[in-house]
């Protein structure tokens, strides 16, 4: 892999890779490799298809943005959780394409501007797994196509009430105040990585486009 961020080392060899598992999905190897340093070990690797995840933006009619959110039951965690939408990449798409398909398909918006954000290697501990990050704007009504295995529910939420919640500035009930001194917010709680990536990134990046135009500090 040769892109901006990864430094190579010619001292690297992987010198055996042997596949335990092939899904449809997700493929698990065991390498065999020889660090930089001359050191021989063995890790195991996820294989995984990049893919994509984007932030959904609406105007509030009341002067804010808002996030279209999805809240998906995830097998995994055996549960609920908010997402920003995200999938994967089909063979030969582009991530640009794929965002906009995705985005159509989970909540059923269709997007006039998509914006890349970030390309990001979410766990190179154990995989080369990318992906791709993207914000939608001048969103209209599509055709929502889920899947038979998605079980989700499309929401929208204040997009710096989110942001709060991100940063972990949820309170408890309404009025008694926030100990970080946040204003008390009915956004939900955040636990998928990829959604507090991206949130952060719309929000500084909308902070900044604020700044250099001298609407703040």
């Amino acid at each position: 892999m040769k892109w901006k961020g990864i430094r190579e080392d010619s001292g690297y060899r992987l010198i055996r890779r042997d596949f335990k598992y092939r899904g449809k999905v997700v493929s698990v190897s065991q390498d065999h490799f020889r660090f930089p340093d001359g050191h021989e070990a063995r890790h195991d690797v996820l294989h995984l298809p990049p893919a994509v995840a984007i932030v959904p933006l609406l105007d509030d009619g009341r002067g804010g943005t808002d996030v279209v959110l999805v809240e998906q039951f995830r097998n995994s965690v055996e549960g609920y959780i908010h997402e920003v939408p995200a999938g994967i990449l089909e063979e030969g798409e582009e991530p640009a394409a794929c965002a906009a398909r995705v985005l159509e398909e989970e909540t059923g918006y269709v997007a006039s501007r998509l914006t890349h954000l970030a390309t990001l290697l979410p766990i190179p501990g154990t995989s080369a797994h990318l992906m791709h990050f993207y914000v939608a704007e001048g969103l209209s009504p599509g055709r929502q196509q889920l899947e038979a295995s998605e079980c989700l529910t499309v929401k929208r939420v204040p997009l710096e009430a989110l942001v709060d919640a991100v940063l972990g500035c949820v309170t408890a009930p309404e009025g008694s105040g926030a100990p970080c001194g946040c204003a008390p917010t009915e956004a939900p709680v955040i636990v998928d990585a990829k959604t507090h990536i991206a949130i952060l990134h719309v929000a500084l990046r909308r902070t900044g486009k604020a700044r250099a135009a001298g609407g703040g500090p």
